[in-house]
């Protein structure tokens, strides 16, 4: 599943292409997605002009010139934007939306529907954005919230940095990053964290998340931007998926199930 970094690499190049572009016709092709798409609303985007294209968690959002309404995707697991002159299209089996500009067309394409796309007028109160957490990389992320917040819970620190109701965008691969990085085991409870910890894993979470971004973020599997390129940060995974610490380059890494999740860490380095 695209995280912050890669929604924000997407948004970044989408946002070069479709800002200040007048939408001239849409086209829903399938509408079922996690939640249908609503073709009437969507119809009423035509001869809009799009004023911004920014991002919230994993969200992307388009707001509209003289226009209350705002446009919200979410990529899901295995969503993809892609760009095609109009008369290079093919219609594609996964294909659910169509928007039409005056020389090409922005696709959105699901195999797995678990993406959606969704209008609102109340951008504050719509019911996937009302309670999302802080944005990672704003100074509402700092060791003081992550501190008073930790003192409160008892689950696992890893399901915490997860949670996004705590903090966006940090997915299961960046989590694992940022706790090595940290030197935090994922399986500490939340409530046994020192305020010295806290400032130890925001930074990281902060570094982790700015380099991924500046490299296009991470491809394991299928993830590729809006020009079809993976993403290189790769490259440059300590522990996720890794057989041996780079650190203590001798002792095999551990993974170990939390939430259902791959939790990838060192026990030499990460001690409980």
């Amino acid at each position: 599943m695209p995280e912050l970094p890669e929604v924000e690499t997407i948004m970044t190049l989408v946002k070069s292409r479709v800002e200040n572009k007048k939408i001239k016709k849409t086209k829903v092709i399938n509408p079922k997605l996690r939640w249908p798409i609503e073709t009437r609303k969507v119809k009423y985007l035509e001869d809009k002009t799009i004023r911004s294209v920014s991002r919230r968690g994993k969200y992307l959002i388009f707001k509209f010139k003289s226009q209350k309404e705002i446009l919200i995707i979410h990529l899901g697991m295995t969503g993809i934007i892609s760009f095609k002159k109009i008369e290079d299209y093919e219609k594609h089996k996964h294909d659910h939306l169509l928007i039409y500009f005056s020389d090409f067309i922005f696709i959105f394409n699901d195999v797995r529907k678990f993406g959606s796309i969704h209008i609102s007028n109340d951008f504050n109160k719509m019911f996937l954005i009302k309670n999302l957490g802080v944005e990672p990389l704003s100074s509402d992320f700092n060791t003081e919230y992550l501190y008073e917040l930790s003192k409160k819970r008892s689950c696992t620190i890893k399901e915490f940095i997860m949670n996004q109701k705590i903090v966006v965008g940090v997915g299961n691969i960046y989590a694992a990053e940022a706790l090595f990085l940290s030197k935090i085991h994922p399986a500490m409870r939340t409530n046994k964290l020192t305020l010295l910890k806290c400032k130890k894993l925001v930074r990281s979470i902060k570094s982790i998340l700015s380099k991924a971004i500046k490299m296009g973020g991470t491809t394991i599997k299928d993830y590729v931007n809006a020009e079809g390129k993976p993403g290189y940060f790769t490259q440059e995974l300590l522990i996720y998926q890794k057989d041996k610490c780079p650190i203590h380059k001798n002792n095999k890494v551990t993974n170990i199930k939390i939430s259902g999740r791959a939790s990838y860490f060192c026990d030499k380095c990460q001690i409980k």
